[in-house]
C-alpha cells in the first residue's frame, strides 16, 4: 500500500487545481456547444412544416407572372407595313407573264 501512496503522490505533484478546473471548464463547453449541433441537427426535419403550401405556390406563380412580364417587355416587334400586299406573289405572277410571252412568240412562229 505504501507503493500506492508514493505513485499517487507522484502523480498529483504535477497537478494545479487552477488548470484541471480550468480543463474540465473548456470540456464542459465544447459539450454544450456539440449539443447545440446536435439540436440544431435534429430540429430540421420538421423544417417543411412551418410553411403553407398554398402560400408558397402563390409566391411562386407570381414570380413566374413577373419573369413572363419582363421578357414580353424586351421584344419589340416589326411594324406592319402600310402598303397594300399584291394578289399574286411575284414570282407567280412573273410565270403567268413568262407563259404569255411564250404563247405569243409561239403565235408568231407559226
Amino acid at each position: 500500500m505504501g507503493y500506492a501512496a508514493q505513485a499517487m503522490k507522484k502523480v498529483h505533484e504535477n497537478m494545479d487545481l487552477n488548470k484541471i478546473d480550468d480543463l474540465m471548464q473548456e470540456i464542459t463547453e465544447q459539450q454544450d456547444v456539440a449539443q447545440e449541433i446536435s439540436d440544431a441537427i435534429s430540429n430540421r426535419a420538421a423544417f417543411g412544416d412551418d410553411f403553407d403550401e398554398d402560400e408558397l405556390m402563390a409566391e411562386l406563380e407570381e414570380l413566374e407572372q413577373e419573369e413572363l412580364n419582363k421578357g414580353t417587355r424586351d421584344v419589340r416587334l416589326p411594324s406592319v407595313p402600310s402598303t397594300s400586299l399584291p394578289s399574286r406573289p411575284a414570282s407567280t405572277r412573273k410565270r403567268a407573264e413568262d407563259e404569255d410571252e411564250m404563247k405569243k412568240l409561239a403565235a408568231w412562229a407559226s
